[in-house]
């Protein structure tokens, strides 16, 4: 099918006009790249100026962008909680954001909300496109492309079934209406080998290096596609379905933090988080501030000026600075000293003062990235600070989490207007959602949150007395004050995790209970075997005592001659029998020897006293 001329035409066209509308807009953008990228050539052009570069305005920049990416995305889809159906449909579509925005940070080689969290603060905007991978590894194999190239989208396509990729917000142009955009156009700078592994080799390439560039452009609306370079009279898209895209949204996000949304103008539409340092130019006052006093440093260090006040003869001093010390002679009545100087003047560090303090006011306060507390002042005073300090970020959190937001609900409508089932790659493995498993109306909420020491600290206590108090329940205190995704998720992991302990705890107890038991058995039958061998000495003993006693052992040892007193009142005691002497007195066994009690309990033998058998 021939390209509808008209339909391109008028694409070309209208992308031109919203190109051109934003120029005033691209310039400041280009200079705020500058001031983060250090990029200044303003310095005076005298000799032995020593240009110096504040990297205020840069370390301002990356402190608020590292705090906005020191956690992921909390991605939360609303449902009914009363409905499991619901909550199985939550955490399915939850599981697919999570997965989706893990592999497309892969092929970025770091998560995806580093460009646009750097790009809403930079710009004050971010651009997201949201690409299906089944529509890449279409497009190649229509155009047959690079084998190897087409091998690696196919797997892609395998693992997720959409990428999110960011855009330079520099070479794109949106336009809205009240609800929503209606259409996007941009223009980049590209390789024509580039070009060729994504369209193949063209007649108008010829005579062209791989490495040549070439601008290569784009444009959407809510009913056609259409991308082209100038060179080329056919687009590359749209040229055989008349830009006819059908899709049911324009795949593109394009989120604003600061600005004003009515504005026409669209400089006041998207304003950067450094805007007002910009405008003002207070970076470039300090720069100049800064390469003054370390020229004046150098140049007075390096030639410093003396008085010579001549004395009776004239005389010239010329002083030797090549090497340090030395001695000088000087003529008398010679006086040499140096030259008092104001390096640096008063009303120069004051308007330092006020530069910084007002770079600092214009983007964040210090306190917020950890600097400029007392040594002794308290916690709470420190995060209190802290909190205050990053009341800037407020905007780019909430504006940010929604664009991403706006992003995953977008894929899901590109997804159930698809005829197929798509395969995810998750930690459990290969998974599949069909169009029918997704819900017509979806809503997903995102927040971009910070995460300092202090606030897991806050928002810990805060949980916990929440929880005691009986105000809060678990699943509102995950997902508002500890920010936790897929609460229903937590909530079945801390009852696994509750169950699991629950188990390990029985199964400590009844091996503990099996242990003691063992040890009890294995006591008493040591117990036992003491005992049995205890006895066998004793029988073992009372034969010996036997065999003493048919061997001629005097007969007043033998049972028959025992006098009756050492008897005591058992009768049946006989010595040649094994029984056992009688106790004498409580505790007592017979003494063995004539003139001695018998012994008492303790053991010792008692001497007999005059008038005692």
């Amino acid at each position: 099918m021939a390209t509808n001329i008209e339909a391109f035409e008028n694409a070309k066209s209208h992308g031109k006009d919203l190109y051109d509308s934003h120029s005033a807009a691209r310039s400041i953008n280009e200079k705020i790249d500058e001031m983060i990228n250090m990029k200044w050539d303003d310095a005076p052009d005298v000799h032995n100026v020593k240009k110096t570069i504040s990297p205020s305005v840069r370390n301002q920049f990356m402190g608020a962008v590292r705090i906005l990416t020191s956690v992921d995305p909390q991605i939360n889809v609303p449902h009914d909680k009363n409905s499991a159906q619901s909550t199985e449909i939550a955490e399915s579509v939850e599981k697919i954001c999570k997965a989706v925005w893990f592999h497309s940070g892969r092929l970025l080689q770091k998560p995806v909300h580093y460009d646009l969290t750097n790009a809403l603060l930079r710009y004050g905007q971010f651009h997201l496109s949201v690409t299906d991978t089944a529509d890449l590894v279409e497009h190649y194999r229509r155009n047959n492309t690079n084998p190897a190239m087409m091998a690696r989208y196919e797997r892609l396509a395998k693992y997720t079934p959409f990428v999110f990729t960011p855009i330079d917000p520099k070479t794109g142009c949106a336009e809205f209406d009240p609800y929503g955009l209606t259409a996007y156009y941009r223009q980049v700078k590209l390789t024509y080998g580039a070009l060729k592994s994504m369209f193949g080799l063209r007649d108008t390439y010829a005579g062209k290096k791989s490495t040549d560039m070439v601008v290569y452009k784009e444009y959407w609306s809510l009913e056609s596609h259409f991308t082209w370079i100038d060179e080329d009279p056919t687009p590359f898209i749209g040229a055989d379905n008349n830009g006819e895209h059908g899709l049911p949204v324009i795949p593109i996000v394009v989120q604003t933090a600061e600005g004003v949304t009515y504005e026409s103008d669209p400089e006041l539409k998207a304003q950067s988080f450094l805007y007002g340092v910009q405008k003002s130019e207070m970076w470039e006052r300090l720069n100049l501030v800064n390469t003054l006093n370390f020229t004046n440093l150098f140049n007075y260090s390096m030639q410093p000026a003396f008085i010579h006040k001549k004395g009776e003869q004239d005389s010239v001093i010329a002083p030797d600075f090549s090497t340090a010390g030395g001695i000088m002679h000087l003529n008398p009545g010679d006086e040499f000293a140096p030259m008092k100087r104001e390096v640096i003047g008063d009303d120069i560090m004051v308007g330092k003062n006020m530069l910084d303090q007002q770079i600092e006011e214009s983007t964040i306060f210090r306190q917020a990235l950890g600097g400029g507390n007392a040594n002794n002042a308290a916690f709470s005073t420190v995060a209190l600070l802290s909190q205050s300090g990053r009341l800037p970020l407020i905007a780019p959190q909430r504006c940010g989490g929604a664009g991403i937001g706006q992003a995953f609900e977008i894929m899901f409508a590109l997804m159930k207007a698809s005829s197929t089932k798509r395969t995810y790659l998750t930690e459990h493995g290969l998974e599949k959602i069909a169009p029918a498993d997704i819900p017509d109306d979806l809503i997903i909420d995102v927040k971009l949150e910070a995460d300092l020491p202090q606030d897991k600290l806050q928002q810990a206590n805060i949980g916990s007395l929440l929880k005691q108090n009986g105000l809060a329940s678990d699943e509102w205190i995950r997902e508002n004050i500890l920010n936790i995704g897929q609460s229903d998720e937590m909530t079945k992991k801390v009852i696994e995790e509750r169950f699991s302990d629950m188990r390990i705890q029985e199964y400590f107890t009844g091996a503990m209970k099996q242990e003691l038991q063992m040890q009890i058995m294995q006591q008493m039958q040591q117990q036992q075997q003491q005992q049995a061998m205890a006895d066998q000495q004793a029988q073992m003993q009372q034969q010996q005592q036997m065999m003493m006693g048919g061997g001629g052992m005097p007969p007043e040892m033998m049972g028959g001659g025992m006098p009756p007193e050492m008897m005591g009142q058992d009768s049946q005691y006989n010595p040649a029998m094994g029984g056992m002497p009688p106790l004498v007195g409580k505790g007592a066994i017979p003494a063995n020897r004539p003139n001695m009690k018998p012994t008492s309990a303790n053991g010792q033998p008692q001497q007999l006293q005059e008038g005692e058998m």
